[in-house]
Protein backbone atom coordinates (compact mmCIF):
# COMPACT_ATOMS: atom_id res chain seq x y z
CA UNK A 1 0.00 0.00 0.00
CA UNK A 2 1.24 3.48 -0.83
CA UNK A 3 0.34 6.49 1.28
CA UNK A 4 1.23 10.20 1.34
CA UNK A 5 0.22 13.12 3.51
CA UNK A 6 -1.59 15.86 1.60
CA UNK A 7 -1.51 18.21 4.59
CA UNK A 8 -0.89 18.23 8.32
CA UNK A 9 -1.85 21.64 9.71
CA UNK A 10 -2.00 23.08 13.19
CA UNK A 11 -3.83 26.30 14.05
CA UNK A 12 -3.54 26.95 17.76
CA UNK A 13 -5.43 24.06 19.37
CA UNK A 14 -6.89 22.85 16.08
CA UNK A 15 -5.25 20.14 13.96
CA UNK A 16 -6.18 18.93 10.47
CA UNK A 17 -4.67 15.97 8.62
CA UNK A 18 -5.46 14.62 5.16
CA UNK A 19 -3.71 11.54 3.79
CA UNK A 20 -4.27 9.65 0.57
CA UNK A 21 -3.47 6.00 -0.06
CA UNK A 22 -3.89 3.26 -2.61
CA UNK A 23 -5.18 0.09 -0.97
CA UNK A 24 -4.14 -3.45 -1.81
CA UNK A 25 -7.35 -3.67 -3.87
CA UNK A 26 -6.23 -0.65 -5.91
CA UNK A 27 -8.77 1.80 -4.50
CA UNK A 28 -7.82 5.42 -3.84
CA UNK A 29 -8.77 6.47 -0.32
CA UNK A 30 -8.65 9.93 1.22
CA UNK A 31 -8.48 9.71 5.02
CA UNK A 32 -8.82 12.82 7.11
CA UNK A 33 -9.35 13.98 10.60
CA UNK A 34 -9.86 17.32 12.26
CA UNK A 35 -9.38 17.86 15.99
CA UNK A 36 -9.92 20.91 18.14
CA UNK A 37 -12.19 23.72 19.22
CA UNK A 38 -13.42 24.57 15.71
CA UNK A 39 -14.54 20.97 15.21
CA UNK A 40 -16.26 20.94 18.60
CA UNK A 41 -18.14 24.15 17.78
CA UNK A 42 -19.16 22.90 14.33
CA UNK A 43 -19.82 19.17 14.94
CA UNK A 44 -20.41 19.07 18.70
CA UNK A 45 -17.44 16.74 19.26
CA UNK A 46 -13.74 17.48 19.46
CA UNK A 47 -12.78 15.18 16.59
CA UNK A 48 -14.09 14.45 13.12
CA UNK A 49 -12.85 11.60 10.93
CA UNK A 50 -13.77 11.00 7.30
CA UNK A 51 -13.00 8.83 4.27
CA UNK A 52 -13.55 9.26 0.55
CA UNK A 53 -13.01 6.15 -1.59
CA UNK A 54 -12.61 6.03 -5.36
CA UNK A 55 -12.85 2.50 -6.71
CA UNK A 56 -9.89 1.20 -8.71
CA UNK A 57 -11.76 1.12 -12.02
CA UNK A 58 -12.33 4.91 -11.83
CA UNK A 59 -8.75 5.94 -11.00
CA UNK A 60 -7.60 6.23 -14.67
CA UNK A 61 -10.40 8.75 -15.32
CA UNK A 62 -9.46 10.72 -12.21
CA UNK A 63 -5.80 10.68 -13.27
CA UNK A 64 -6.54 11.99 -16.76
CA UNK A 65 -8.68 14.83 -15.40
CA UNK A 66 -6.05 15.77 -12.79
CA UNK A 67 -3.27 15.88 -15.40
CA UNK A 68 -5.44 18.06 -17.65
CA UNK A 69 -6.15 20.37 -14.72
CA UNK A 70 -2.40 20.69 -14.07
CA UNK A 71 -1.90 21.84 -17.68
CA UNK A 72 -4.99 24.11 -17.62
CA UNK A 73 -3.68 25.82 -14.48
CA UNK A 74 -0.15 26.09 -15.91
CA UNK A 75 1.43 23.85 -13.27
CA UNK A 76 2.98 22.21 -16.33
CA UNK A 77 3.20 24.19 -19.56
CA UNK A 78 4.52 21.32 -21.68
CA UNK A 79 5.22 17.61 -21.56
CA UNK A 80 8.93 18.19 -20.82
CA UNK A 81 8.02 19.85 -17.53
CA UNK A 82 5.78 16.91 -16.73
CA UNK A 83 8.64 14.49 -17.51
CA UNK A 84 10.95 16.50 -15.22
CA UNK A 85 8.35 16.26 -12.45
CA UNK A 86 8.08 12.49 -12.95
CA UNK A 87 11.87 12.20 -12.66
CA UNK A 88 11.91 14.32 -9.48
CA UNK A 89 9.34 11.98 -7.92
CA UNK A 90 11.27 8.86 -8.99
CA UNK A 91 8.45 7.76 -11.31
CA UNK A 92 9.77 5.85 -14.32
CA UNK A 93 8.57 6.83 -17.79
CA UNK A 94 9.58 6.29 -21.39
CA UNK A 95 9.82 8.92 -24.12
CA UNK A 96 9.71 8.16 -27.85
CA UNK A 97 9.62 10.47 -30.86
CA UNK A 98 9.83 10.52 -34.64
CA UNK A 99 12.33 12.80 -36.32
Amino acid sequence: MKKITIYDRKFGKDHQVLEIKITDEGNLVFEGYDIGEFVKEYWGDSDYEYWLTIKAEHIPTVLLHLIKKCFDEKIFTNDSEFKTWLNEKGIPSEFHSWV
